[in-house]
């Protein structure tokens, strides 16, 4: 069945490619290439509030002629799926049309799924998993160093973490500090566990074989939920929205 009935003037999803496929395909024709989230605007026009975004594709890192891509959205967002996180969103459909500009995936349409599902309101079935507060939820398991459950002592402080799935995809979620400290003993006991974590996500490099890979993002955790307890109790400071379908990755190998 289609998200939205077409008879009745709305938008099948359908029809438009999601902004992760595109970001695949892109990684699969040019895997030195890169995705870069340029300008950041806020315009008023007409007294609403927009926040613009522009987004480069790189397909070398001296590309001379990268994709560019422009996306905006209204402040606040007039759904439930964009509103408190609308830079996230049009950062997101930025980088889809600075793809698509480069002729990737763009047989059904120049728009991807996501931007056409941020101006509808549909979520994805990954974006049912993220929370209006910002948070991202899934199970916990045990992934490769650091986010295998141990605690690790490093010059700058305690490491500890553990790798947040959702299905096939996951996301490495990495404690610092006391944080790691207090979290790690309940570590192993929340294997198979739903959790509902907040952070601040830094792209970090990698290696296959040799090859430098593409960069995955990892969630520096700041606060975690469980059906029995929060760490820390009270937030420090507001943590950044995250999305799901851009920031989860194949769980293999992570």
């Amino acid at each position: 069945m289609p998200l939205v009935d077409k008879s009745k003037g709305g938008f099948n999803l359908g029809d438009y490619v999601e902004v992760k496929d595109r970001i695949r395909l892109f990684y699969e024709a040019w895997p030195t290439g890169a995705l870069v989230t340029g300008d950041v605007r806020i315009s008023v026009d007409d007294d609403t509030p927009r926040v613009i975004v522009q987004a480069f594709a790189y397909r070398t890192p001296d590309d001379p002629h990268p994709g560019v891509g422009w996306s905006w959205m209204v402040l606040p967002g007039s759904t439930s799926y964009t509103k408190g996180s609308e830079l996230e969103n049009t950062e997101t459909s930025a980088w889809g049309r600075a793809i698509g500009s480069l002729g990737i995936g763009i047989d059904k349409s120049i728009a991807s799924a996501n931007e056409i599902r941020a101006k509808d309101g549909k979520p994805s079935q990954e974006e049912e998993a993220h929370t209006d507060d910002g948070s991202l939820i899934g199970t916990v398991a045990a992934g490769k160093p650091p986010v295998d459950l141990n605690l690790r002592q490093t010059p700058s402080g305690a490491l500890a973490g553990f790798k947040l799935t959702q299905g096939a995809k996951g996301l490495q979620v990495l404690a610092t500090g006391p944080l790691a400290e207090a979290l790690q003993p309940f570590l192993a006991e929340l294997v198979g566990v739903r959790v509902q974590c907040w952070g601040t996500v830094e792209m970090v490099p990698w290696e296959r074989a040799g090859e430098t890979m593409p960069p995955f993002r990892r969630l520096n955790l700041e606060r975690i939920v469980t059906p029995e307890w929060t760490l820390p109790a009270v937030l420090e400071a507001e943590s950044v929205p995250l999305f799901p379908d851009e920031l989860l990755t194949d769980v293999e190998g992570f």
